[in-house]
């Protein structure tokens, strides 16, 4: 009579692993940003941040904001609150501005000379990607702006178009327009879960 053994394994159960993601909505209070007529960048950039925090329906992605409110915050406790946070990613949002007016698109840049360098390029060139099929896009740059310098977490600092471009400017200045932005951010998150 032969006998037959069984052994049931129960594999563990994977958990899906959170991103943590910081949206430094730029600038705030006295400090406008790029500024044309009544349109000023500090509140653009807000708006934005509030429509990714709405359309945000996936609760593996976390996000954190530098700022809830219009309110001015010195680069330094930006840094300070990005760095106790230790995010996946820190996304710097902001808005073009030059005495050229038909200079338009998109810009990404990341830190220049920092530990994160290659980890902040991947997550650049999939959100230029993301905006690529829509949007007039610059290459990535490189730049030693503060908060990229500063944070010691992968970041990249996101020009949304130029205010000083009248296209630009409308789409920008758009509940519609705002609303594809944050939308193709909210995806891009999901797809580096």
């Amino acid at each position: 009579m032969a006998v037959v053994v069984c052994f049931a394994f129960a594999l563990p159960e994977t958990e899906t692993q959170k991103i943590n993601v910081v949206i430094d909505a730029g600038h705030g209070g006295k400090d406008f940003g790029a500024k044309h007529d009544d349109f000023l960048e500090k509140d653009i950039v807000a708006s934005i941040a509030q429509k990714v925090k709405e359309l945000n329906d996936d609760k593996e992605v976390v996000i954190h904001f530098t700022r809830n409110e219009d309110e001015f915050q010195q680069l330094t406790d930006r840094v300070e609150t990005i760095n106790n946070i230790k995010p996946d990613l820190v996304l710097s949002l902001h808005i073009n501005m030059t005495g050229k007016s038909d200079k338009s698109g998109m810009e990404f840049y990341i830190g220049q000379d920092v530990a994160q360098n290659q980890k902040s390029k991947e997550y650049a060139a999939k959100l230029s990607a993301a905006m690529s099929d829509r949007f007039e896009v610059a290459p990535v740059k490189e730049a030693k702006f503060y908060i990229l310098k500063n944070t010691e977490v992968p970041g990249v600092l996101f020009e949304m178009g130029f205010l000083s471009n009248e296209n630009d400017r409308q789409y920008l200045t758009s509940q519609d327009g705002q609303k594809e932005i944050a939308s193709r951010i909210v995806n891009f998150l999901k797809e580096i879960e």
